[in-house]
């Protein structure tokens, strides 16, 4: 089983998928994704609200697209939460 562990994405989950797809471009499939530490799971503006963080670093970034179902996350991902969570 292949895993990545990725820490502080900051809701940059587009990013993160497409750097996954170059890995496995060099090193072969992915099985699992551990976002761990400051992911920042914003769904809607009320989360966005509440984020622990100053105001200039708040943005929507890609979850709530993932979350909604408009996105579809290309690998088994799992979420640990930071101190932004």
């Amino acid at each position: 089983m292949r895993i990545v562990v990725w820490g502080c994405g900051h809701g940059e989950l587009d990013q993160t998928y497409e750097s996954i797809k170059k890995l496995e471009k060099h090193s072969g499939k992915v099985d699992l994704l551990i976002c761990c530490g400051d992911f920042q799971s914003v769904r809607n503006e009320t989360d966005l609200s509440m984020l622990a963080c100053p105001p200039k670093y708040r943005r929507m970034n890609q979850f709530h697209e993932y979350w909604r179902g408009e996105k579809k996350a290309p690998v088994l991902t799992l979420f640990v939460g930071g101190n932004h969570e």
